[in-house]
C-alpha cells in the first residue's frame, strides 16, 4: 500500500493548524502561514486531476479515506473474446457478417476493506451499471479468489486486502475495441477506536415522502408528443433508478441501519380541522407517464387533487403511487430492512405551515368532538389516510411498523371537557382498525416532543393532563412514538455566555452528551424571548408535589418510569392515569439536527423559503455546518448507547430505537444539484439531510490511522472533531506529508504533552494569563520580533477536489482586506465542496495576514514550568497562542496571534456545485417495423424498415428473436426518423399525379420537412410514409412544407401511392394516421425468409446496450414480408377479344431503356372475370395478354355495367399481388 514513513529528525514551527513535532513525527510544515503561502505551496500530497487506468506492476496501492474517485489499475485481463454474427437475407444471398469484441478483466482500486463503491466512469463518461456484469471484492482478508480468473489461470490470488472490481465479458466495442480508462467513486470509512457517526446510526426515516414515483424500483418516463420522453426516476445516468441509487448509497455509507422508516404523504388543505381534508396530490393533471400510471386509493390522475405551485412549479411532488410504495416496502425488505410506515401530513395552503397548526376554535367546546368527527371521517378524513397506508402495508406482505400519524399536536390537546379529548380517543379507535389490517404489526402514534409528555395549556388554572396517556395505555399500542427535537444547546458567538463555561466549543461530545438530561427543558427554561437574550433562565421545580419532571419534556426516564397524575385545576389527582410505568418502549421516529450555525440550539428548525415555519436556530449566523449536525447525532447514539435503562415490565430498554431524519430517496450529489428537476434543493444546504454528509472520514480515525501506520499511538485526540468527505494517499510519503492537508484543513497544532502528542483545536481557548510579575525583567517591555516571512498574499487561490463535480479539480480565490497584488496559490488533495474550499481558503488567507508579527518574551523560570507548546494565553489586550518555549539559560516563550475558530462553512451557497451534466439516457418511445416497397435493385431490399424512435436520440440496436433468450441483433439504426401523424383527413386521390392544389397537414417531430423542386422530388426526395386505413403504409412526396405551428407543418404540391403502394392509397388516410419521415440512412431489419409469417419479439434499445439498458422497449410483430407482394400490372386494355398489361416489377423498374425484371422466379398472372360480385371466369396465363374467346358465351348479351376483368401477377414466396381492375366495354 502507500506506504506511510517516519523521517528521522523535524521540529515544531507552530501556529494555529499545528504540525507534527520533535523526532518521533519527522520534519514539520508551518500550516500556520503555509509558509507564508509564498507563490505555489502545497500541503499534502500533490493534485494529480483525473487518471487513466494503469497496469504498471508495482505501482503503490491507494489508500481512500471517506469517498473518493479513484483510477482503477488492470491486474488481469482474460484474452480478447472476438463475437461474430452472420446473417443470411435468404438462401441465395451472400453472407452478411459483423463482428465485435469483449473482455473480461480486473481492476485493483485501493486498500481494502472498503465500504463500496458508487459511479463508475468509462472514458469519463458514466457507465451504465444495469447492462455491464460485474463483482466487486471489498478488499476483506478473508476473501476468495475469484471464480473467473481461476477458471481462466487455473490458480488465481485472492488479493486479500486489496479492494478490486472483475469484469466479465465488458462489450468494448463503444470503446474502441480496447478496455476504457476506468475511474470509481469509493466509499472507505476509516476504522478505528473512535465511533463514528456512520456506524452509530441505526434508523433513517426515508423521504420525501412526495414524488409520485420517488420510490420506484423501475424506469418511468413522461412523454411528450410521439416520440419525447424524459425519466422521472433516473437521474443519475448509471442506468439504476434514483431509489435504487440512494438505497446502495444507504447500505454503503450506513452499515449498521437496520429500520427506514418510509414516509408516504397525502396533503392537509387547510389549518382549520373541521373543513380539513386529508387528500392524496399529483403534480400536475395531465402528465402521461410509461410503464407506470399514478393511482392512489382508486384515484386516477385526472382525477386527483392538484397540488399548489410556487412560480410556476409544483409546490410539493405528488403522493408517491400505490404500487410504487409497495415495490419500495418489497425492495426495503429484500435488503433486509425494518420497514416502518409513516404516514405524513404536508400542509397544501397558506404559509405551507406545520400539520401540528391543525387545530379549532371549539376548544373546551362541545363543538370539539364534532370538529374531530369531521376531520377523521369525512369522504377524504385522516381515517381513510392512515387506513389506506396500512392497506399499503398488507399488500406488501407486511411491515414491520407504522405510526397512526404524528405531531397532530394541536388536534390531540383539542378538548370538549377540561379533560376529555375527542382526538386521542379516536386515535384508538383507529388503532383498533389498523390493527384489522396489520394485525403482526407494531403499532404507534409520532407524538411531537413537546406533545408525549402531557398538555399544559397556558390559561393560569395550572391545569396538567397527560392526555395521551390512554392512547400510550391502549393493547392496541405498542411503542410510544416521539419525533425528537428538544433542545440540546444554548450556545451563542464569544466567550461571554453560560455554556462557554462548560466547553470551548459547541461540537465538544462530553457538553453535548451532558445536556441531554442537563439544561434548556430539563433544568431551566426561558420565560420570554427577552429572558432568552439576556439568558435569565427560570427554574423547573415542582414545590407542591416533589414532581419536577412532569415540566421537563426532556426527562424521557422520569416521565417513562413513574406512575403519572393529572391536576386539574393544579391539584394532583388521588389516583393514577392508565400508563403503567415502564410498560412500553419508546422509539424515536424521528430525531435530527439540521446543518446550520448552531443546529443543537433548535434541532426542530430549519430554513424553506415557502413556509411560514422557516426560522435558523437562535443565535444561529444561518451559515451551513455539517459539524454540529454530527456532533448532535452523535451525542445522542452514544448517550443512549451507555445510559438506557431495562424494562422491569417487558426485559427491553427504554428507548428501543432511534431513526435519524433524513435519509433521501433522491440521490446525492444529484440531489441537491439538480435543481431543475427538483424544487426543494436549496433547503438541502442547512438543512437535516444525511446524504452527502456522511460516508465520510471521521477525523480522529483518520488521523489516528495515519500515525498508526508509522508507529505512533500515543495521541490525545479530544479536542478533535468533524470529518473529511475525501482524502487518497496515492503515494509513499512520511507520515507529516500525509496528515499535514488534514490537519491543517481541521485547523489543527501539534503539541508534545508528556510521552506523547495532543492536537489541539483552533477553540482551544485561552488557559492562563501572563502578567508582568511573570516576566524574567519586570522592568523591560517585551521583545517584539518580526518573523522571517514574506509580505502576506493579498489573495489566495485553492485547488481541491470537487465533491460536486464528479471530483474533477476545483478551484477558488479568495481576497483579504489587505491591499497588494501579490497572490498565493495552495494545492491541497481533499475531497471538498466549493463553499468548504471557500470557507478554508478565506480562514487560511486571514490567518495568514494575521500572523507576521510574535512576541518573544522572557519568562521566569517557574512559571515556565506551567506553560506547554500550544497552550492558549492572554498578554495585555489580546491572546495569543504559544508556538514555542525556549528552555535554555534565558528561558523565553514565543506567541503568536491566537487563531480564529473554525466554525462552519461559508453562508454562500456553492457557486460551483453542480453535479456535471448526465446525458439523458434515451428512451425508446415506439417501435415500427415498416413494410415498404422495394427500393434500388436489390432483392434484399424486401427486408423491413426498422424505425425506432427515441428523443433525446443516442443511436438503437434492433434485435429480435422468438423469445427474450434467442434475441440477436437485427440492425443499428444512427439516424433517427422523424414521427407524427395526420392532422386533417385526406380524400383518396388518382396515384402518381401530381396534384398542385392538394395539402397534407401533419404533425411531426424530429427533423423538420422542407420545400423541394420538382426535379428534386421526381429524383427521389421529399418521400413521407402515412399509414393508411388498411394498415400498410403509403409513400406520399410533396413540393412544399409550410411551417403552420410548433411541429405542425402543411405539405403540398402532392403526389399519392408511390413506389408500388397504391393499394395503401385506395384504403383510405384518416385523421391520427401515423406518418414517417425516413432519414437518409434508414436500415432495413436482417431477415431470412424462413422468418415470414412468423411472430417475434422485437427489443430496441440504445446503441452498444446489447438492448438490455434501461429504455429498451419490446413489442411482438409478425413480418408480412409485404415488399414481396407483386405489384399491380398496369396499362391494361382491351381490344376486341384479347386483354392485355403490362407487369410492374417489384424493384429495378426504372430504365426507359430495358425490359423491366421479372422479379419473380417464373411469369404467372391470374385473370378474373367478374360481373359485378358475380366471378364469371378465372385463368392462369404465363404471358401478359389474354385472348378472351369465351367472351359471348359468358355474356351472351354483351358487357353490362358491371362487368371488369382483375388481374394480378403471381409470386412463389407472396402468392397473387395487388390487383388491376378494368370495366369490359
Amino acid at each position: 500500500m502507500a506506504q506511510v514513513v517516519l523521517s528521522a529528525v523535524g521540529q515544531a514551527l507552530g501556529g494555529p493548524v499545528g504540525g507534527w513535532i520533535g523526532a518521533q513525527i519527522g520534519s514539520a510544515i508551518d500550516r500556520t502561514a503555509i509558509n507564508s503561502l509564498a507563490p505555489a505551496r502545497q500541503v499534502g500530497a500533490r493534485l494529480t486531476g483525473l487518471q487513466l487506468t494503469g497496469s504498471a506492476q508495482g505501482d503503490p496501492v491507494k489508500q481512500v479515506y471517506g469517498r473518493a474517485r479513484v483510477a482503477g489499475t488492470i491486474i488481469w485481463a482474460a484474452r480478447l473474446k472476438e463475437n461474430r454474427s452472420t446473417t443470411r437475407a435468404s438462401k441465395t444471398s451472400g453472407k452478411t457478417e459483423s463482428f465485435s469484441y469483449s473482455l473480461s478483466f480486473a481492476v485493483g482500486l485501493c486498500a481494502g476493506p472498503i465500504d463500496g463503491i458508487g459511479r463508475i466512469w468509462a472514458d469519463g463518461q458514466l457507465l451504465d451499471q444495469s447492462v455491464i456484469a460485474y463483482r466487486l471484492y471489498r478488499g476483506e482478508e478473508t476473501q476468495t479468489p475469484d471464480a473467473l480468473i481461476e477458471a481462466v489461470e487455473g490458480t488465481a490470488p485472492a488479493y486479500r486486502g486489496l479492494a478490486y472490481l472483475v469484469f466479465e465479458d465488458l462489450d468494448i466495442t463503444q470503446f474502441g475495441n480496447r478496455p476504457p480508462n476506468l475511474s470509481v467513486e469509493v466509499f472507505r470509512r476509516p476504522k478505528g477506536e473512535y465511533a463514528d457517526l456512520e456506524t452509530l446510526i441505526e434508523g433513517v426515516c426515508l423521504i420525501p415522502g412526495a414524488g409520485e414515483f420517488i420510490y420506484a424500483t423501475e424506469p418511468n418516463a413522461v412523454l411528450s408528443g410521439m416520440t419525447r420522453a424524459s425519466y422521472e426516476t433516473q437521474h443519475t445516468g448509471d442506468g439504476r433508478t434514483d431509489f435504487i441509487v440512494s438505497l446502495d448509497q444507504l447500505q454503503a455509507q450506513l452499515p449498521n441501519v437496520t429500520t427506514v422508516n418510509l414516509v408516504v404523504s397525502w396533503f392537509g388543505t387547510g389549518l382549520d380541522a373541521a373543513t380539513c381534508t386529508i387528500r392524496p396530490g399529483v403534480e400536475v393533471s395531465d402528465k402521461i407517464t410509461t410503464p407506470l400510471v399514478w393511482s392512489v386509493d382508486g384515484v386516477a390522475r385526472e382525477d386527483a387533487y392538484v397540488v399548489s405551485q410556487i412560480e410556476g412549479r409544483p409546490a410539493y411532488g405528488g403522493t408517491p403511487s400505490d404500487a410504487v410504495v409497495i415495490d419500495a416496502i418489497r425492495e426495503l425488505k429484500a435488503r433486509g430492512y425494518s420497514v416502518n410506515l409513516i404516514p405524513f401530513i404536508l400542509m397544501d395552503c397558506a404559509g405551507y405551515p406545520w400539520r401540528g397548526r391543525i387545530t379549532s376554535a371549539a376548544d373546551m367546546t362541545a363543538g370539539a368532538a364534532t370538529v374531530v368527527g369531521a376531520f377523521m371521517d369525512g369522504a377524504w378524513g385522516f381515517r381513510r389516510f392512515v387506513k389506506h397506508c396500512a392497506s399499503l402495508g398488507a399488500a406488501a406482505g407486511g411491515v414491520d411498523g407504522i405510526v397512526l400519524g404524528s405531531e397532530l399536536r394541536g388536534l390531540t390537546t383539542l378538548r370538549s371537557a377540561t379533560n376529555t379529548y375527542p382526538m386521542v380517543s379516536a386515535l384508538r379507535v383507529l388503532a383498533a382498525e389498523v390493527r384489522a389490517i396489520l394485525p403482526e404489526t407494531q403499532i404507534g402514534y409520532g407524538a411531537d416532543w413537546s406533545e408525549y409528555c402531557g398538555h399544559q395549556p397556558a390559561d393560569g388554572t395550572g391545569h396538567v393532563s397527560f392526555h395521551l396517556d390512554p392512547l400510550w395505555a391502549d393493547t392496541n399500542i405498542d411503542f410510544v412514538g416521539i419525533d425528537w427535537y428538544a433542545p440540546l444547546t444554548d450556545w451563542r458567538d464569544g466567550g461571554d455566555h453560560l455554556d462557554r463555561a462548560l466547553a470551548t466549543s459547541i461540537y465538544d461530545d462530553a457538553y453535548l452528551r451532558g445536556r441531554i438530561t442537563a439544561g434548556e427543558g430539563f433544568d431551566w427554561y426561558y420565560a420570554s424571548e427577552a429572558d432568552r437574550v439576556a439568558q435569565m433562565r427560570s427554574t423547573i421545580s415542582d414545590g407542591a408535589y416533589g414532581e419536577p419532571w412532569i415540566y421537563r419534556p426532556k426527562d424521557i426516564v422520569s416521565w417513562w418510569s413513574n406512575a403519572h397524575y393529572d391536576r386539574p385545576n393544579g391539584v394532583r389527582s388521588a389516583s393514577a392515569t392508565a400508563w403503567v410505568p415502564q410498560s412500553k418502549p419508546i422509539r424515536f421516529i424521528e430525531i435530527g439536527c439540521g446543518a446550520i450555525d448552531k443546529g443543537p440550539n433548535a434541532p426542530n428548525l430549519f430554513l424553506d423559503p415557502k413556509s411560514s415555519e422557516s426560522a435558523v436556530p437562535p443565535f444561529s449566523s444561518g451559515a451551513r455546518d455539517d459539524r454540529a449536525q454530527r456532533a448532535y447525532l452523535g451525542a445522542y447514539m452514544q448517550h443512549y448507547a451507555a445510559h438506557n435503562p431495562v424494562s422491569t415490565v417487558y426485559g427491553g430498554p427504554m428507548l428501543e430505537g432511534m431513526a435519524v431524519w433524513c435519509w433521501d430517496a433522491r440521490p446525492y450529489p444529484y440531489f441537491p444539484q439538480r435543481d431543475d428537476v427538483w424544487g426543494d434543493t436549496a433547503n438541502w444546504r442547512t438543512g437535516h439531510w444525511l446524504n452527502g454528509r456522511v460516508g465520510v472520514g471521521e477525523a480522529r480515525n483518520l488521523i489516528a490511522d495515519i500515525a498508526a501506520q508509522a508507529g505512533v499511538t500515543a495521541l490525545d485526540l479530544d479536542e478533535v472533531t468533524g470529518a473529511i468527505d475525501g482524502y487518497v494517499i496515492e503515494q509513499p510519503m512520511t507520515a507529516a506529508d500525509a496528515l499535514s492537508p488534514v490537519l491543517s484543513y481541521l485547523g489543527l497544532s501539534v503539541a508534545e504533552r508528556g510521552e506523547g502528542l495532543k492536537l489541539i483545536g483552533s477553540a482551544h481557548g485561552v488557559g492562563t494569563a501572563l502578567l508582568a510579575g511573570d516576566l524574567a525583567y519586570n522592568d523591560q517591555n517585551p521583545v517584539m520580533a518580526r518573523r522571517d516571512l514574506v509580505v502576506p498574499p493579498a489573495s489566495l487561490t485553492l485547488r481541491c477536489y470537487d465533491v460536486d463535480r464528479d471530483y474533477q479539480l476545483l478551484a477558488v480565490t479568495v481576497r483579504g482586506d489587505e491591499a497588494g497584488a501579490s497572490q498565493a496559490s495552495v494545492d491541497l488533495p481533499l475531497v471538498l465542496s466549493a463553499a468548504q474550499a471557500m470557507d478554508y481558503a478565506g480562514y487560511s488567507l486571514r490567518a495568514v495576514q494575521s500572523v507576521n508579527q510574535s512576541l518573544t518574551l522572557d519568562v521566569d523560570p517557574l512559571r515556565l514550568l506551567e506553560l506547554e507548546t500550544g497552550d492558549g494565553v492572554a498578554f495585555g489586550s489580546a491572546n495569543y497562542r504559544l508556538s514555542h518555549v525556549d528552555q535554555g539559560e534565558t528561558p523565553t516563550v514565543t506567541l503568536e496571534p491566537a487563531p480564529e475558530t473554525r466554525r462552519s462553512v461559508s453562508a454562500d451557497p456553492s457557486a460551483a456545485g453542480s453535479v456535471s451534466a448526465v446525458v439523458a439516457g434515451s428512451i425508446m418511445t415506439g417501435f415500427r417495423l415498416l413494410e415498404l416497397p422495394c427500393f434500388g435493385t436489390d432483392e434484399a431490399n424486401a427486408r423491413p424498415v426498422l424505425v425506432p424512435s427515441a428523443d433525446p436520440w443516442a443511436g438503437a440496436d434492433v434485435y429480435a428473436g422468438t423469445s427474450a433468450a434467442s434475441l440477436r441483433l437485427r440492425g443499428r439504426v444512427v439516424e433517427a426518423a422523424s414521427v407524427g401523424r395526420v392532422l386533417a383527413a385526406l380524400p383518396v386521390q388518382r396515384a402518381h399525379y401530381l396534384h398542385e392544389g392538394a395539402v397534407l397537414d401533419i404533425y411531426l417531430e424530429g427533423t423538420a420537412p422542407v420545400s423541394r423542386s420538382l426535379e428534386e422530388v421526381l429524383a427521389g426526395e421529399n418521400c413521407l410514409c402515412v399509414q393508411a386505413d388498411n394498415g400498410e403504409w403509403e409513400i406520399v412526396q410533396y413540393l412544399t412544407a409550410t411551417v403552420l405551428g410548433v411541429d405542425q407543418y402543411r405539405l403540398s404540391g402532392l403526389i399519392r401511392g408511390q413506389w408500388g403502394t397504391e393499394q395503401a392509397l385506395l384504403a383510405g388516410m384518416g385523421a391520427g394516421a401515423e406518418v414517417v419521415r425516413l432519414p437518409p440512412g434508414f436500415v432495413r431489419a436482417e431477415m431470412a425468409l424462413e422468418e415470414l409469417g412468423l411472430s417475434r419479439l422485437w427489443r430496441t434499445g440504445r446503441t452498444g446496450s446489447g438492448g438490455a439498458a434501461m429504455g429498451a422497449l419490446d413489442v411482438t410483430v409478425t413480418w408480412t414480408g409485404l415488399a414481396l407482394r407483386p405489384r399491380a400490372p398496369v396499362f391494361g386494355r382491351m381490344s376486341t377479344d384479347t386483354v392485355s398489361w403490362l407487369r410492374s416489377p417489384r424493384y429495378g423498374g426504372d430504365s426507359w431503356e430495358a425490359e423491366p425484371p421479372l422479379c419473380e422466379d417464373y411469369e404467372l398472372y391470374r385473370v378474373q372475370v367478374w360481373d359485378g360480385d358475380d366471378l364469371v371466369r378465372e385463368v392462369e396465363v404465363s404471358t401478359p395478354e389474354w385472348l378472351y374467346a369465351e367472351r359471348a358465351a359468358d355474356f351472351p348479351s354483351g358487357f353490362g355495367a358491371d362487368a371488369r376483368v382483375e388481374i394480378a401477377q403471381k409470386s412463389q414466396v407472396w402468392g397473387y399481388g395487388s390487383l388491376l381492375s378494368m370495366g369490359l366495354v
